[in-house]
């Protein structure tokens, strides 16, 4: 484990924050819900960024995430992949069951389970040409 120290926030040097040697600029949490307040309309990034506010509080990483989603709309599969996984990782530390999923539609009994494929066939040799 990376050794940790306090350090004041560079914005507003009120507010002391844990920062170790790779952190350059620390921000506190009330100086990043500042830039955090913005609003989500895309239905399908709301529900992604619908977790508990105290993730949030516990992690800059998931805030920086949001904050640059709400700067340039966008994230790249890194950056989703990443949050999905410390989300995960945190709900299993905080002994939090996923939210539950809408049931799936149950296949109907005529439909088979899987389609059958006919085996390739061998091609004829075609006679050589005089």
């Amino acid at each position: 484990m990376a050794i940790s120290y306090k350090q004041k926030c560079s914005r507003c040097n009120k507010n002391y924050v844990t920062a170790t040697w790779k952190t350059r600029y620390v921000l506190c949490l009330e100086c990043q819900n500042k830039e955090m307040a913005g609003e989500i309309t895309n239905p399908k990034m709301k529900k992604f960024f619908d977790i508990p506010p105290e993730f949030y509080a516990e992690n800059s990483f998931l805030r920086s995430i949001k904050i640059n989603y709400l700067r340039y709309e966008d994230l790249s599969g890194d950056q989703i992949a990443g949050f999905k996984r410390v989300v995960e990782e945190m709900r299993i530390a905080k002994g939090m069951k996923k939210p539950a999923l809408a049931p799936k539609k149950a296949k109907s009994a005529a439909a088979p389970a899987s389609k059958k494929v006919k085996p390739a066939t061998p091609k004829k040799a075609k006679p050589a040409k005089k």
